[in-house]
């Protein structure tokens, strides 16, 4: 035995020992009580504006059946509003001329708000329309 292994016993021996028990919270009795590692979280500002932006926008479908031009206004504030509509023109059949101008109105309101347009029925003049953020795959 050396010099530097009788001095490493001695600073072995030295050292408390610490039962398992007294790490795990403190001890009563016999029975060792657990440490309170419980904290309150308290909501930051930041957080509740994370969920606010997060927060999922509802959208509606709505169907609007133009019998004139008035019925426009209403079509182009649900699309500015974000809703998807489906327009109804098969009471203009009967006015030719009344329904191609209302399609023509259509088709630039659709266009100038970024949205898109199309035909969703055969037998009937029915149109779908949807505002910038959706796309229609044709």
């Amino acid at each position: 035995m050396g010099l530097f292994d009788s001095l490493k016993k001695k600073e072995l021996k030295k050292k408390p020992k610490i039962k398992p028990s007294a790490i795990k919270g403190e001890v009563k009795g016999d029975k060792a009580v657990p440490p309170k590692t419980e904290v309150e979280v308290i909501p930051v500002e930041e957080d509740i504006i994370a969920r606010e932006l997060i927060k999922p926008q509802v959208r509606y479908l709505k169907k609007i059946t133009i019998t004139s031009y008035a019925d426009l206004e209403r079509v182009s504030s649900e699309l500015l509003e974000g809703n998807v509509v489906i327009v109804d023109l098969t009471p203009l059949e009967k006015r030719p001329d009344v329904l191609e101008k209302v399609a023509e109105q259509i088709k630039g309101m659709v266009s100038a708000l970024g949205g898109q347009a199309a035909k969703i029925c055969k037998a009937e003049i029915k149109l779908i329309l949807v505002p910038e953020d959706i796309k229609i795959a044709k």
